[in-house]
């Protein structure tokens, strides 16, 4: 293969392969996509149960975990994060949302031009093909390579949790990326006829055989190569050969919120002191790398059920083989949910006019450490503070690419986010005590129901309080002087390269961010091929 290009595109995930599919899209474009993990063949990922048993994948997810969280019981919180093409598309729960339209003009507001909802919609349509029987149509697309589905199986006890939440006050909605975001029902997927639609599977698969598109798997990109201020190539490995490709036109990074930054400062783009620290030769001293780290914390709720009707054993033994034999046969049954079927979004007393809590309900009791001996049917709903204002970073460990980034989130370290948690707590409690699950469920199982009060749900908040995995803004899009790309997601100060991930969010958005990754690549792909399109070879 040779080793000149018109554009290199670090990271093959959900952003990445949108991008290797519209540069390529340019017959006379040489595109090159370098992916550090492998080809995204395990059945795991395309059946949608799977997810089980890609959360903590060995070789498909680099299994990130933060630094000791101070506010959280020095707990260290595991970030999972996909190793594969298609990222983490290839290895999440497939929950398709946007955010509210707030959330990009607030982008906009910000000082990104061109960032408004009424800005990125059209990307968002671009991207998708929705097949929902009840969505408001003009909020989306029917021609584009995203596949997103209802379900063919949803379990009874998540039919059950909408029931219940609308008994205890909340509304239905039947779609969540339409008119409005408030209220609970099925989300929707990212599945094509029962399969995980993956950006891979969506972006990729289809034009892999494109003359003009390389890609290479296993390819962990060590450095960004300059010339002075210019981006000419970047030096990557695959087992021990080191090799180098050189970009003509554009080199973007995709490599994700933990991985884009951590590159860029590998390569000696980020603050002065840092890379110091770590003798890299600086290239750029560009304060904003790695710095305003947002992510959203979930607490979960657990609760038992009366009869042996969850997801409780699926996995193992009898179960597991008659799971995967009925979705190998048919694609039917409980190998198709994506685990995570229902939820929806309620506004807490401390934002009555805009969601700010999200719920994702789960029909089986997910717990760390269950108890031996007891009911282990049951059913979990994780409420997600979506207002955070705790600011971490990304920092380097040492100046050895092979060794992962320092990733310390400082969750529950400002004021407000554990008072938003309680009252996910609270509203979470009112539906397991409403509507069906009145008779479905025997009781609560975590928090018990002898912790009252706040102190005592702040610890238990402290104790149990997990990552939702959507770190973003390391790279933070914007004009202040701790932004890093600005609003055509250039890296300033630096020539030919961009970067065009979650990373570059000013501020995260109200829900799931693949869909949000996606929009920001279809953005990318337009700026790229309209302001450094290739010139024509004669």
């Amino acid at each position: 293969m040779h080793n000149h290009f018109d554009y290199i595109i670090v990271g093959g995930g959900s952003a990445g392969c949108v991008l290797a599919n519209r540069l390529s899209n340019d017959l006379n474009a040489e595109v090159l996509l370098l992916e550090a993990g492998p080809k995204d063949r395990n059945p795991l990922i395309h059946m949608p149960a799977g997810i089980a048993k890609l959360i903590d994948h060995k070789t498909l997810n680099w299994n990130y975990k933060t630094t000791a969280q101070t506010a959280m019981n020095e707990r260290q919180i595991p970030v999972p994060r996909g190793r594969t093409l298609g990222g983490s598309s290839s290895i999440n729960a497939m929950v398709h949302i946007r955010g509210q339209a707030q959330d990009y003009n607030e982008w906009r507001d910000m000082g990104n031009d061109g960032w408004g909802y009424n800005d990125v919609l059209p990307f968002f349509k671009r991207s998708e093909t929705n097949h929902g029987a009840h969505i408001d149509e003009g909020f989306h697309g029917a021609k584009g390579p995203l596949q997103i589905s209802d379900r063919s199986y949803t379990h009874p006890l998540s039919d059950a949790f909408i029931d219940s939440a609308v008994a205890a006050g909340l509304t239905k909605n039947n779609d969540f990326n339409g008119h409005h975001q408030l209220g609970v029902g099925r989300y929707q997927v990212t599945q094509s006829n029962d399969k995980r639609c993956s950006s891979a599977a969506a972006f990729l698969h289809p034009v892999v055989d494109r003359p003009n598109l390389s890609i290479i798997t296993n390819a962990k990109v060590r450095r960004i190569l300059f010339n002075a201020s210019r981006a000419v190539g970047v030096e990557y490995q695959v087992g021990n050969n080191v090799d180098k490709a050189m970009a003509s036109t554009e080199i973007v990074l995709s490599a994700g919120a933990i991985g884009s930054p951590q590159l860029l400062l590998l390569s000696g783009v980020g603050p002065a002191a840092e890379l110091e620290e770590h003798g890299i030769a600086m290239v750029l001293d560009l304060p904003g790398v790695g710095k305003n780290l947002q992510d959203h914390l979930n607490v979960s709720v657990l609760a038992q059920t009366k009869e042996p009707i969850s997801l409780y054993g699926i996995d193992k033994g009898f179960k597991a083989a008659t799971t995967a034999i009925q979705y190998l046969w048919n694609k039917s049954g409980p190998g198709v949910s994506n685990v995570a079927e229902s939820g929806g979004f309620y506004s807490s007393k401390f934002s009555p006019d805009r969601a700010d809590i999200q719920l994702h309900f789960i029909p089986l009791m997910i717990y760390p450490k269950p108890v031996a001996g007891i009911n282990q049917h049951g059913v979990t709903i994780h409420a997600c503070n979506l207002r955070p204002t705790d600011v971490g970073e990304i920092t380097l460990a040492s100046a050895d690419h092979r060794q992962a980034p320092l990733i310390d989130q400082r969750f529950l370290q400002t004021q407000g986010n554990i008072e938003r948690m309680r009252e996910g707590i609270h509203i979470s409690r009112e539906i397991l005590a409403s509507g069906p699950f009145a008779e479905l469920i025997s009781h609560t199982y975590s928090p018990s129901d002898t912790c009252q009060g706040d102190d005592a749900l702040n610890a238990y908040i402290r104790a149990h309080a997990e990552t939702e995995y959507h770190p973003v803004s390391t790279c933070r899009m914007g004009p202040d002087d701790m932004s890093v790309v600005d609003a055509n997601l250039k890296v300033k100060g630096i020539q030919n390269l961009r970067v065009a991930d979650a990373s570059i969010m000013p501020k995260l958005i109200s829900g799931n961010t693949n869909a949000t990754s996606i929009m920001i690549a279809e953005k990318a792909a337009q700026f790229i091929l309209q302001q450094s399109p290739v010139k024509r070879k004669t």
